[in-house]
């Protein structure tokens, strides 16, 4: 669902006020607005000044699971659009005209991450099932 057919703000930042905290709000996709602004409302809640609510503005790319039970309403050109402001690519291109990485930096990185995911995956296929008295394990109910 669309925010602007739930929610009858453009703004969810606009949303503090009721709660007597400021809203900010940000670029989801600029990693490095994000942690600007994160480090601001992490400075004030440490001086004691309390919470900040930080939107971050963001599109989720994919469906809400991966099932072909529900279609996705959303118009393929919109989706489309977002996957150009894509924050790991901006950031990428950030990092290499700035002569902060290489090419071959990033590559080295993607291939550490990919082995970390294989290795994490060979784990849990690997792993035994957990006993069915397990479920309930950290569940509390009052």
């Amino acid at each position: 669902t669309p925010s602007r057919y739930a929610i009858p703000l453009k703004d969810i930042a606009e949303r503090a006020a009721a709660y007597a905290m400021p809203g900010v709000i940000v670029d989801g996709n600029d990693m490095v607005a994000v942690h600007d602004a994160a480090r601001k409302v992490v400075a004030r809640a440490r001086a004691g000044e309390g919470p900040t609510l930080m939107e971050c503005k963001t599109y989720r790319w994919r469906g809400h699971f991966e099932s072909n039970a529900m279609p996705d309403l959303r118009p393929p050109e919109e989706v489309e659009e977002w996957k150009t402001k894509c924050p790991i690519a901006a950031m990428e291109r950030k990092l290499l005209d700035g002569g902060l990485l290489t090419q071959r930096d990033l590559d080295g990185m993607d291939t550490q991450v990919m082995a970390r995911i294989e290795d994490a995956i060979n784990f849990a296929l690997g792993s035994p099932f957990p006993e069915p008295e397990d479920a309930l394990e950290g569940l509390y109910s009052a």
